[in-house]
């Protein structure tokens, strides 16, 4: 801790957001009870010892805020405001990320960025506030935990009116801790007076402070890396859905996701440290090809088994062979070493500030930026938009790159992003019908020679394609028209 103590620091968040400290630090005491009898076999420290006592006392620093996603903003919040050291703020941040809900630490960036030594710490302690938690389940703090031991497992016994509703919760929470620690420890109730019905789960603060990103005053550079870590948590959603191989959508919402963080990566490289942002960059676009060749002959795959035209079963087979080896390499990619490296790159540009150019507000930023791809995408229409298929799959590129500038303000602009939004999907979603008869066409062509069916369909497909063709300007009207330009500007003028 280089400019305050860790106690110092903790003190500072649980004044600020206003944390109920008589919760905290009932589960902070539970914490140490835990990890005091755990320290002599894990190796545990002194230091690691203050780590969970402030991990314990800050796991709800975002229920002031975001009481259904406090796990998440509380992490954004630790992110925000630094203990000193990045290790200390990303296990932190891990311990107060991890200790609601399903314990996806695979998915979670404040894990991702940690080295293996420290990742393993971080779980170790969000284990063990997770259980120390569940001990106040009834935020009664009248539920005392006492640790016994019995043929090599910890043995903890529970008592106070509560204490059946506690250890029930603490025991459900106990997932983590059977992952990173061992075996589960038994948990004994022994019930003191008489037994009321408590009030389970937090209870949510009568009035919210603001999101303190949600502001064109703040940092355009910390604004990006909350976003950031939002697409890093999508992105790693996606590949075990695509491990898996359950839906053909999975693919796509893997695709989609490098998508939005090459996009985000674009509009923040003014700030963002040009070493790690070009790196950060590179990973995402070779993740994208990658999985390219599985989405492409996804999308070929379903409408050609949706057509009845005799004689493609062949070639539906071929493709199909083509997609399975597609995947297999995708997923080798996905398990190798250098994707977990490169994962790793990326979420630690995402959690720390250190490179970054803090100055520069959102305000300095967003408005130009905004209008700047605004024009790109109207500089495609000239005196009409344009027929060949390059400069339309170009056309729906630069609408992409326009939806994700807005969607990175997102939390400032608030519902009326969705009026700028809507007509933008609306158009992507028809060009990109345009674009998937111009890949079916790449991809057959190798078959044409020795199918005639392969013909019949492509020709279906290009009546298709003129038809999508022919109502594009319509879709594009609403775009060009002055009533959404003037809406554009009045959301810049409010930056």
């Amino acid at each position: 801790m280089n400019d305050v103590t860790l106690s110092d620091y903790v003190d500072q968040l649980l004044t600020t957001y206003r944390v109920d400290r008589v919760h905290a630090r009932q589960v902070a005491d539970h914490a140490l009870t835990l990890f005091d009898a755990l320290q002599a076999k894990q190796g545990w420290s002194a230091t690691d010892r203050n780590l969970v006592e402030a991990g314990a006392l800050l796991h709800n620093v975002g229920l002031t805020t975001d009481p259904a996603e406090h796990h998440l903003v509380g992490r954004d919040i630790v992110l925000h405001h630094s203990p000193g050291d990045t290790v200390t703020q990303a296990i932190l941040g891990a311990i107060i990320a991890l200790h609601r809900r399903k314990p996806r630490f695979q998915i979670e960036p404040s894990v991702l960025c940690l080295k293996k030594r420290h990742r393993k710490l971080a779980l170790q302690l969000a284990a063990v506030v997770r259980v120390a938690d569940g001990f106040d389940y009834s935020q009664t703090q009248t539920t005392k935990v006492q640790v016994a031991s019995q043929n090599g497992r910890l043995r903890l016994i529970v008592s106070g009116p509560h204490a059946a509703v506690d250890a029930e919760r603490a025991s459900a929470k106990a997932d983590l801790w059977e992952r990173v620690i061992g075996t589960r420890p038994e948990i004994v109730v022994q019930s003191e007076g008489s037994v009321v019905e408590a009030v389970a789960g937090e209870e949510e603060p009568t009035e919210l402070l603001p999101y303190w990103y949600a502001s064109s005053e703040v940092p355009f550079a910390e604004l990006g890396r909350v976003v950031l870590r939002r697409h890093i948590r999508r992105l790693q959603q996606t590949v075990r859905a695509v491990k898996d191989d359950e839906t053909i959508e999975a693919v796509h919402d893997l695709r989609v996701a490098t998508r939005r963080i090459r996009a985000a990566l674009r509009l923040l490289t003014p700030v963002a440290p040009a070493k790690a942002i070009r790196r950060a960059t590179e990973t995402v676009r070779t993740l994208a090809r990658v999985a390219s060749a599985t989405r492409d002959r996804d999308v070929l795959l379903n409408d050609m088994t949706n057509r009845d035209i005799h004689g493609l079963e062949p070639v539906i087979e071929a493709v199909r062979a083509e997609r399975m080896a597609a995947h297999t390499a995708l997923v080798s990619y996905l398990s190798g070493k250098q994707y977990e490296r490169e994962l790793r790159a990326l979420a630690q540009l995402a959690c720390f500030s250190e490179g970054w150019d803090n100055r520069p507000r959102v305000r300095d930023h967003a408005g130009s930026m905004l209008y700047a791809h605004y024009e790109v995408l109207r500089s495609y229409d000239r005196n009409g938009l344009p027929e060949d298929e390059a400069s339309l799959h170009a056309m729906r590129i630069a609408g992409k790159r326009l939806r994700y500038a807005l969607e990175l303000i997102g939390d400032i602009v608030g519902e009326r992003l969705s009026d700028l939004l809507q007509p933008l999907i609306n158009f992507q979603d028809h060009l990109g019908a345009l674009n998937d008869v111009s890949v079916a066409r790449g991809l057959l062509t190798p078959h044409i020679a020795h199918s005639t069916a392969v013909t019949e369909y492509l020709a279906a497909r290009e009546t298709e394609w003129a038809t999508l063709r022919a109502e594009l300007p319509e879709c594009w009207s609403v775009l060009a028209s002055a009533d959404y330009r003037r809406h554009l500007l009045a959301v810049i003028g409010d930056l």
